[in-house]
């Protein structure tokens, strides 16, 4: 009979699973999402009618997207903090870069930035902005 092996690993982190779940629609998280101080009621309609548009086209579908109505994959300066809980649970190499979606496809009324972090098909909501360039530089 063969000899079970245990596998060590460090203690607190978890790897994870990149290839067991491939799903073929967008999903998001908004487990690190914290709202700004300027987030208005509207605001809520417009992100929650944007984030319905986008989880119903199948990915390869919003992969092909311009910028305005898509995403776009840009490694910016960010002025606040990844959550600490997001740190422990992903490697580095997953938060390098980030996913930019616009609130406002033609930025009218306000030019207003979701910016997350893709990984594996699911948006990790992370921040806000709101105004030109308010919390992050390209």
């Amino acid at each position: 009979m063969a000899k079970s092996r245990k596998i060590k690993r460090p203690q607190g982190t978890i790897k994870p699973c990149t290839n067991c779940f491939n799903p073929q629609y967008l999903k998001f998280n908004f487990t690190y999402f914290s709202i700004p101080k300027n987030f208005l009621p509207e605001y809520k309609v417009q992100m929650l009618s944007r984030f319905i548009e986008l989880s119903s086209d199948p990915y390869l579908v919003i992969a092909k997207r311009p910028k305005n109505t898509g995403f776009e994959f840009e490694p910016v300066d960010i002025h606040k903090e990844i959550p600490s809980a997001f740190k422990k649970r992903f490697e580095e190499k997953y938060y390098s870069k980030f996913a930019i979606m616009r609130l406002y496809t033609n930025n009218n009324p306000i030019v207003a930035r979701i910016v997350g972090i893709m990984i594996n098909k699911i948006f990790y909501v992370m921040f806000l902005f709101i105004g030109d360039n308010e919390g992050y530089k390209r």
